[in-house]
């Protein structure tokens, strides 16, 4: 399949990675040479294009339900920079798991964890190929322009979480996404509910993000009590009139 493609798309772009998969099992090294290998042999064109679509999926995950759900999937956490590379992890996986990992960051919980959930020079493999190819490198290359427009087209077949833009704290998190969070839980104890806030507060905007993501999940709460009640409602009006 790899050889039969001679243009980098969003679409041949996941059965490259597809393929890759399927040659290099998880070996994430044998993975990026094999990658790195069939680049070489396209024009350097479509090296500059992977680069750019393979940083588009990444943005497009940039989301804090994500960076949540990475979290607990590792014991010590993400910084920025892993965060990065968990990414690059989850779009190996392929673009099933990518999607639904949008759409609901709790189906990581069935995800197979291995390589540490982290992938960092899948993220430059486009660069590397452009690189070799014609002595430049595609970070200068690749404008805002070029970024822009593979974000816009990629973002349309995107459905992500209702609440995936929110960086929730730990007591909200097994509400929303209740397969990872009660494994946090399970791991820690009561004692993850004691230890103050998951994020740093003290950057400009965190406090009332985190606020705003808290009124969202008490509405959500409401609303889903609301639903319970109304399902209950017509079976007790229904007793009442026996």
């Amino acid at each position: 399949m790899g050889n039969d493609i001679t243009e980098i798309n969003k679409d041949t772009f996941w059965k490259f990675i597809e393929e890759a998969k399927g040659q290099c099992g998880k070996d994430m090294d044998a993975m990026f040479s094999w990658l790195n290998g069939r680049l070489l042999g396209m024009h350097p064109e479509q090296a500059l294009k992977f680069h750019t679509i393979i940083h588009g999926y990444q943005e497009a995950a940039y989301k804090y339900g994500l960076w949540i759900a990475a979290s607990l999937m590792k014991e010590d956490g993400y910084s920025d920079d892993r965060f990065v590379d968990f990414r690059a992890w989850l779009i190996v996986q392929g673009k099933a798991v990518y999607m639904a990992a949008l759409e609901n960051p709790d189906s990581l919980a069935e995800v197979e964890q291995y390589g540490d959930c982290e992938f960092e020079i899948l993220t430059y493999v486009g660069s590397y190929a452009y690189t070799e190819l014609t002595g430049r490198t595609a970070y200068r290359v690749c404008t805002a322009e070029m970024r822009e427009q593979v974000l816009a087209e990629i973002s349309g077949e995107i459905k992500y979480h209702p609440m995936i833009e929110y960086p929730l704290e730990i007591q909200d998190v097994v509400d929303v996404y209740p397969k990872l969070g009660n494994r946090f839980v399970k791991r820690y104890g009561i004692q993850c509910f004691l230890n103050g806030s998951m994020w740093n507060t003290s950057l400009p905007g965190m406090k009332e993000l985190v606020e705003k993501g808290a009124d969202e999940v008490h509405k959500l709460r409401m609303k889903q009590e609301k639903s319970k009640m109304n399902k209950k409602q017509p079976g007790s009006q229904r007793r009442s009139n026996n």
